[in-house]
This record gives C-alpha cells, structure tokens and sequence, in this order.
C-alpha cells in the first residue's frame, strides 16, 4: 500500500514537471524562430557589394567640371591686364619716379596704381594669355575671338616670345597666327557671334589670309549673313551701309558669289 502511494506521488510529480517546464522551452523555441529575421536584417552589409558600389559611384565623384569659355577668357584678360605691370614695391617705386620724372599723365598713374595693387596676387602672368584666348574662342567665346583682332603685332610678337626666332620664322609664325585667328572667329561667327561677325566684315576687306590680298566677295558675304541672322542687331544699319558700299565696287558676278556664300554660311550653323 505504502509503495502504491509512493507511485502516485511520483505520478502527480511527474505530471506538473511536465505542464510547468514544457511550455517554457516550447515557447523559448518559437520565440528563436520569430527573432530569425530580425537578426538577418541587422546584419552587417556585405562588403564586397559596398566596395563595388564605391567603386562604380567614384569617378562621378571625383569629377572635375571643364573650365569654361568665359573662365579661360577672363584668365587671359587678367594675365593680359599685367603683362607689363611691376611685380615688386621697389619695382613699382622705380616706375613711379621715372613716371613723375617726366611729368606722366595723372590718370596714366593712377591706372597703373590700380593695376599694381590689382596684380599682385595674380601668380600665373607668365602664362600664354594669347592661347588662352584662341582655346576659349574655340570653345564658342564671342568676346575671346573679338579680342584677338585687338592685338597689335608688337604685342603677338611678345606674347607669343617670337624675339627668338629668326626673321623669316617670325614672319612664318605671324602668318600661321592670322590664319588661326581668322579660323576660330569664323567658328565663332557660325555659332551666332556677333562681335566675330563684324571683324571677319571688316577683316577681309583688307586681308584674306589664304591669298594675302584683299577679299570683298568674303566680306559682303558675312555681311549678308549677319543681316540674315541679326535683324535685332544694334548695328544692323550699320552693317546694312557697308553691304551697300561693298556692292557698288564689285561686280555683278562678284555679288552673286557673295550671296551664294553667304547662304552656304547659313547652312553651316
């Protein structure tokens, strides 16, 4: 009887043994289940997609944008403005007395003051402003291009450092300029320039480069083509005289060249 109780007792133990810890580790087992996918989703990123990615993103970031035409004009400009002007205060001293020596205008120095001071930060004016000028007209600058017609020779000659050449290379070297100006400004001019159009009018009226003499039937021809393009044109009336005063010296086969060119400008935009 005493071991029949002593069974029971063992039974009923057993029993609530069974109800009390089963459902803790049954419950322990879903809960790992259920916190699966959020481990998986605060993982470390997988490193070789990142550096991928980096690597694929990089070059767009390290991109430099392309220097302007308006930048490159404005470089040459600057280097132009002190080509000639004294880099140290005991230079610009010496100038100032010799300026006053031999009474120099007021405003003569006052401007070179200015542009003493305007200059001294400027590091980079032994650099080559006229191909600065050519490059930025390349790249579309009217005011480049305009610019280039402003450049007497003795200033070509210096920029350019043609005092080391011989004379006939010198000559070789001013020829190859010209023909490069007259180049870059009749791109220009096909992409709406108007300041390259009004020097290409006025500049084979004395000079073609490709023949040395001068050339009316290019000049009327740009003439027409800026009165085809340039209706609003604050010169246009002016541009309108010189197309009637080039037509009373040419031919009549000379003007039809002319306007047939000038078309073929037209559709070269």
């Amino acid at each position: 009887m005493r071991r029949t109780h002593i069974g029971l007792l063992a039974g009923l133990c057993l029993s609530i043994c069974t109800v009390v810890f089963y459902p803790k580790e049954h419950n322990s087992a879903e809960n790992i289940k259920i916190s699966e996918p959020i481990v998986e989703q605060v993982q470390p990123p997988d490193l070789t997609n990142t550096i991928v990615s980096t690597t694929r993103h990089q070059p767009e970031q390290q991109q430099v944008p392309a220097e302007s035409a308006e930048a490159l004009f404005k470089q040459a400009m600057q280097i132009r403005l002190c080509r000639n002007v004294p880099r140290t205060d005991k230079a610009f001293n010496q100038w100032l007395e010799q300026a006053l020596s031999r009474d120099e205008v007021h405003e003569i120095i006052e401007t070179m003051k200015a542009r003493y001071q305007r200059c001294l930060s400027n590091t980079n004016r032994d650099e080559n402003y006229v191909e600065k000028l050519i490059h930025a007209a390349q790249m579309g600058s009217d005011k480049a291009a305009d610019t280039l017609w402003l450049l007497a020779p003795a200033e070509v000659h210096q920029a350019l450092n043609f005092s080391t050449l011989t004379r006939d290379e010198q000559v070789a070297q001013m020829k190859a300029f010209t023909a490069q100006k007259y180049q870059v400004t009749e791109q220009v001019a096909l992409l709406g320039g108007e300041k390259a159009t009004l020097q290409l009018i006025r500049g084979y009226q004395h000079l073609d480069p490709d023949t040395g003499g001068q050339n009316y039937i290019q000049a009327l021809a740009y003439s027409h083509y800026f009165l085809q393009t340039r209706q609003d044109s604050e010169v246009y009336s002016r541009v309108e005289w010189t197309r009637r005063h080039l037509e009373q010296r040419m031919t009549l086969d000379e003007i039809t060249q002319a306007q047939q060119l000038a078309s073929e400008l037209q559709h070269r935009e």
